[in-house]
């Protein structure tokens, strides 16, 4: 089964993403959540995540609406809500919070 990646963190603070891509294998999954959501903007994700192809990228749409975001989404990160993130974690293990 593949990881679930949670990422909580703003890529301005501290190096989250940047240890969550290190930790990551081909097949894994990264879920944006909270502040986290700031990393799927275009141009941060283009920068922070250059190549991360691999891996299945997903982003809370609640968290990214609250922040007035969602017009500058990168478009290989799917939004997803309460639902599907609850489905997230019951289809992926171990499950790794990075903040």
């Amino acid at each position: 089964m593949a990881t679930l990646h949670i990422v909580n963190s703003p890529p301005d603070h501290g190096a989250a993403l940047s240890h969550c891509l290190r930790a990551a294998t081909q097949g894994d999954t990264v879920l944006l959540i909270g502040n986290g959501v700031l990393c799927a903007v275009s141009a941060v994700f283009a920068r922070a995540a250059p190549g991360a192809t691999e891996l299945s990228w997903y982003a809370l749409s609640d968290d990214i609406e609250s922040r007035g975001i969602g017009n500058h989404i990168a478009a290989s990160i799917r939004q997803v809500d309460d639902g599907a993130f609850v489905d997230l974690v019951a289809t992926h293990q171990p499950i790794v919070s990075w903040s």
